[in-house]
């Protein structure tokens, strides 16, 4: 049963301010421009080694 008394929210005890959440916001889009990075790097990665995979039997085979 409710008396009328709420318990205070998170929000209310720890408000964030405009600057706190603009920092918040910058925050996600250098960690979202990371996660971009990151994918295009394992892309690379990954295209390097199955081009390695590929050009390995063709020297062999040019070398015999």
């Amino acid at each position: 049963m409710n008396h009328g008394i709420q318990a205070p929210s998170v929000a209310s005890r720890c408000p964030r301010t405009v600057s706190t959440n603009d920092e918040l916001d910058a925050l996600k889009r250098e960690l979202m421009k990371a996660e971009v990075r990151l994918a295009k790097a394992r892309a690379t990665a990954i295209s390097a080694a199955i081009d390695i995979k590929v050009l390995n039997p063709r020297l062999k085979a040019l070398m015999k």
